[in-house]
């Protein structure tokens, strides 16, 4: 069960009812639904599936690990980490989101391996120790940047590893103006889901690796960050990747125009560090 008697902020309210609103129908969704493959990540959409994978390998095996998943939204990755052996607790502030993980958790026979809880990571205690692993999925964007990742740094034990996936718009700002502007909105509508949250930029990027021993970093979707524009179909779409691939391993400028971006943290400048596939750092 979460616990729901938690203070937010009006930020992190805002964020909880937008997210309450979208998962209410989800929560009362079947088993077939919240069923997970512990054979495969849980992946959102294509989108997803490269970075998830090299998240993956990173932090695995997952077999006796502790986990912190932020932002935990309807627990799939907190349940797919948890058929992986290990044991997991997942925050949100959305009470919907953490209706529909407890679901899933019990559906996929892991309730004694997970527990959510309705927290901001930026306040989030807990008593029980440190963490060997700390993860998110297009979250960091959504917090408040400073707080959290103190926090998360208390949270990861010294051999540990905290991995996330962010949205990024690394060009100057008067680009971020650009792209927000009245005049491109109305012909590429925002993709944002609430009015608060921001792409990671250069400030928030080092901001994220701040106070950490060593970091990480790997940059996805160049070309095919046109599917943030226009619908491309699979073919088209895996064919850019496979450009992007090749691009961002071998020019390091064109890494500034990437859509994604994975962080791997780790507190100790000397700790031997697992390296995602084609890692760029």
């Amino acid at each position: 069960m979460a616990d729901h008697d938690v203070t937010l902020t009006d930020r992190q309210a805002r964020e909880a009812a937008v997210y309450d609103a979208r998962f209410e129908e989800l929560a009362r969704s079947g088993e077939a639904e919240l069923r997970l493959d512990p054979d495969r990540p849980p992946y959102p959409n294509r989108e997803h599936v490269e970075f998830l994978d090299d998240m993956f390998d990173l932090i695995s095996p997952l077999g006796g690990k502790r986990v912190l998943e932020v932002g935990c939204g309807t627990g799939a990755l907190a349940v797919y980490a948890a058929l992986g052996g290990a044991t997991v607790v997942g925050l949100d502030v959305s009470a919907s989101a953490l209706e529909v993980a407890g679901r899933r958790a019990e559906v996929n026979g892991v309730s004694d391996r997970c527990s959510f809880r309705a927290e901001p990571i930026e306040t989030f205690a807990e008593a029980g120790g440190t963490f060997d692993v700390v993860l998110g999925n297009q979250v960091l964007h959504h917090f408040e940047l400073d707080e959290a990742m103190a926090n998360v740094r208390r949270l990861l034990a010294a051999d540990g590893v905290a991995v996330f996936c962010e949205p990024v718009l690394l060009l100057p700002e008067a680009a971020r103006r650009v792209r927000n502007s009245a005049l491109v909105l109305r012909r590429f509508p925002s993709r944002a889901d609430t009015p608060d949250e921001r792409s990671i930029g250069e400030p928030e990027a080092e901001r994220i690796c701040a106070g950490f021993g060593r970091a990480e970093t790997k940059t996805y979707q160049l070309f095919a960050r046109l599917q943030n524009f226009v619908e491309l179909s699979d073919p088209v779409f895996g064919r850019l990747e496979q450009v992007d691939r090749f691009v961002l391993a071998n020019l390091r400028p064109a890494r500034r125009l990437c859509r994604y971006m994975t962080f791997a943290l780790y507190p100790s400048v000397c700790g031997e560090a697992r390296q995602t596939r084609g890692s760029q750092s």
